[in-house]
């Protein structure tokens, strides 16, 4: 027994020394250790700066910072630095606070709790039901990264582990028997107030109402290189879908392409043609917006080189194209046809004239009516004497925009038909018709008409041909029964004129009388 005793004494005295230097080392912490100071999250200072709110408030705060809100606070003042980064004494709230236009805004005490608060982070909440940080975009235990890692099940399926329906309002799905939130877990509308809520496309990409990107760089600074040309293609209102797979069609906001974790690209071929493509190694486009002809035709989608002009996209004329000012045919065009006015025409995948609906109106006259309203065309259009005249008694008519002649820069007159009536071999020089309308070979009162005369004599009878003409018979009543019959008549002054029923046969290339 005594052999044992001896035996295990070393061990045993080695136990009682460790444990007594134990016990040293607990009494040596319980009198020297300072408890660590309690966290101070945004419940504990949001009444302070709630303070701020007179001059930083939502309309035109000072310096750029808002103070209404947790998110508002830690956000970014004027100069593009966070508000409570770092967190030590340099943090912009706490420099503003000893500034002389802030003197006595605080008490000592007050703003050593605003110091505590930045310094231990700047937390919104204590952290008990999530992580201290689940309501800061700039914390790794943010709400929104943790969705994304578990590809959104806690917010779409309600009965996913941890489902945010089972306390929130607002969520997309609630788990079954959940009829109400629980007590103080605010909804997720209080954040996300777009039309849409959490399923709202700026949630995900883009800030407040703009629904692209880059997403607030104050919160996520890194998204600058995302931003690309997205505000200049939502400028000229083209939508997502025309570069990116839309979200499914039967409601399901984040499915199929959407929201799987790239960014895929997926022209619309409405707009683009089939064989545009994207080179992601490049980053360049080359798509029927940009590629017509034009000097940056394919361009990097992160361009820093400005705003596109006309000749960047196609030469200002095309090439081949008539060259008029571009306002004359294309309605978005400003006057000297330089830049683009605000409407739904360009670069939507085709050439518009006018409106868009191609009518001869949107180049020369008005959307639905072809002809111009220059010298004699409104005399020939809606003559007092006969039927109006067809577009191709002058001019030859294209079958379609791009027909041989057309848009050459000129006005190619060719005349025919009542024109060359009675084997009159009509002519045009200088502004002046030599054609069997005005009586070319039987006029031998007048010259023949100019095409710039607003006289109105070329209306009267004697405009054309005398009344009567040579080698008619010297009767001068040409409404007899026996002549001309109903389409002519005299007013009360004995003055001829053609009758509404006479003007179909008159200027027709044949000489009518009564039967």
């Amino acid at each position: 027994m005594s052999l044992r005793l001896r035996a295990s004494f070393p061990r045993l005295a080695a136990y009682g020394a460790a444990a007594f230097l134990a016990c040293g080392a607990v009494a040596s912490c319980k009198e020297d250790r300072v408890a660590a100071p309690e966290p101070v999250t945004y419940q504990d200072v949001g009444s302070l700066l709630v303070r701020c709110v007179e001059c930083h408030g939502a309309v035109s705060p000072a310096a750029g910072w808002r103070a209404r809100t947790f998110l508002e606070a830690v956000s970014c003042v004027q100069s593009g630095a966070p508000a409570v980064r770092p967190s030590d004494g340099t943090a912009p709230l706490l420099r503003a606070l000893d500034s002389r236009a802030h003197e006595g805004r605080v008490t000592r005490a007050e703003r050593a709790k605003l110091t505590q608060w930045v310094v231990q982070g700047a937390r919104n909440a204590p952290g008990i039901v999530h992580g201290s940080g689940t309501g800061d975009p700039r914390s790794p235990d943010f709400h929104g990264r943790t969705l994304r890692d578990a590809r959104w099940a806690p917010m779409l399926d309600g009965a996913s582990d941890g489902a945010c329906g089972r306390c929130h309002d607002g969520a997309p799905a609630r788990p079954r028997g959940v009829t109400s939130p629980a007590p103080g877990a605010p909804a997720c509308t209080s954040c996300h107030t777009e039309p849409g809520g959490v399923l709202a496309c700026s949630t995900c990409h883009g800030a407040g109402s703009v629904a692209s990107p880059p997403r607030d760089r104050c919160f996520f600074p890194d998204d600058a290189a995302k931003a690309g040309g997205h505000a200049a293609h939502a400028a000229k209102g083209l939508a997502c879908a025309t570069c990116h797979p839309a979200p499914n069609s039967a409601g399901q906001v984040i499915a199929g392409l959407h929201g799987n974790g790239s960014v895929e690209i997926v022209f619309d071929t409405s707009r683009v043609v089939p064989e545009a493509s994207y080179d992601r190694a490049t980053g360049t486009c080359a798509v029927s917006c940009h590629d017509r002809g034009g000097a940056r035709a394919r361009l990097p989608w992160n361009d820093a080189k400005g705003p596109l002009t006309c000749n960047d996209c196609h030469a200002s004329p095309p090439a081949a194209h008539y060259p008029g000012a571009c306002r004359t045919c294309h309605r978005e065009a400003n006057a000297n046809g330089s830049a683009l006015t605000a409407g739904p025409l360009h670069l939507n995948g085709k050439v518009d004239l006018g409106d868009g609906r191609g009518a001869c109106g949107a180049c020369h006259g008005k959307p639905d009516d072809p002809w111009p309203a220059t010298n004699a065309h409104g005399a020939h259009r809606s003559p007092v004497v006969t039927v109006p005249v067809t577009c191709a008694t002058c001019h030859p008519v294209p079958q379609d925009l791009h027909s041989p002649g057309h848009m050459n820069g000129k006005v190619d007159v060719v005349l025919g038909g009542r024109a060359a009536a009675r084997d009159v071999i009509p002519s045009y020089a200088e502004g002046v018709c030599s054609v069997a309308c005005h009586g070319a070979r039987m006029r031998d009162e007048m010259g023949p008409p100019s095409w710039t005369d607003t006289s109105g004599a070329s209306r009267s009878c004697q405009g054309c041909h005398r009344s009567p003409p040579t080698q008619h018979t010297p009767s001068t009543g040409c409404d007899r029964s026996t002549c001309h019959g109903g389409e002519t008549a005299r007013d009360g002054q004995g003055i001829v004129s053609i009758t509404p029923s006479g003007k179909s046969s008159h200027i027709d290339g044949v000489f009518d009388y009564a039967h």
